[in-house]
């Protein structure tokens, strides 16, 4: 399930997912459809054949870029799915939470995290921050006024009050008898995981190869 930017955080459990990668994927299903007809229309199979490499090349990186980037909270961690990587941050490994740029993770040990899924929109959007605004995202009268980036009108601003929201739950969820742990054992425990998409760069290679064979071939 997935939420858009101007909603407010959901539950744990739910996924991010831009509502552009909806249009994306029905976009570039009936791409490769008719890229597809218009190969077997022209040149038969034979055509298809040599067509089809290049298909699933351009498949994969819409895929890659604009369908598969997403942000998950489950009850351990933060899970960023960007374009061929992929990121684990347990609650007691997080530190901070920002969104200048976009939405960044920032852990105990200093490392850095960006959700491809979750940019900070344009200067006007993040112009509409409000009072109101401030008071739901959890900001008290005594802080800070957070950046504009902030702000549920952008990506970032809309999946970072959820983070945020949830990991306060963790952060409860962990107290002892009433008592909230100190920071440094709050992110002790939990160890970060980054792991290549490998399905994704290997069927882009293989595509990407198949691509350069053809048009060597073709060339000769």
């Amino acid at each position: 399930m997935a939420i858009m930017a101007a909603a407010p955080p959901r539950a744990t459990g739910h996924i991010f997912r831009p509502r552009s990668a909806i249009a994306a994927a029905v976009c570039g299903g009936l791409i490769a459809i008719a890229w597809a007809w218009f190969a077997v229309h022209d040149g038969g199979w034979l055509a298809l054949a040599r067509e089809l490499p290049g298909i699933v090349l351009a498949g994969t990186v819409v895929y890659a870029v604009l369908i598969r980037p997403s942000v998950e909270v489950s009850s351990a961690c933060v899970a960023l799915r960007n374009v061929v990587t992929d990121v684990d941050v347990p609650w007691g490994a997080l530190a901070e939470v920002q969104t200048r740029y976009a939405l960044t993770l920032v852990t105990a040990d200093g490392r850095r995290f960006t959700a491809w899924a979750a940019p900070a929109s344009g200067r006007h959007t993040d112009a509409r921050l409000t009072r109101g605004e401030v008071r739901v995202l959890g900001w008290g009268a005594d802080e800070e006024l957070p950046p504009s980036s902030a702000s549920t009108a952008s990506h970032s601003g809309a999946v970072a009050a959820w983070v945020r929201r949830d990991w306060r739950r963790a952060l409860e969820d962990s107290t002892v008898d009433g008592v909230r742990p100190p920071a440094d054992a709050a992110v002790a425990d939990g160890v970060v995981r980054t792991r290549r998409a490998r399905g994704v760069l290997a069927v882009g290679g293989v595509a990407a190869a198949l691509v350069v064979l053809s048009a060597i071939i073709s060339g000769r």
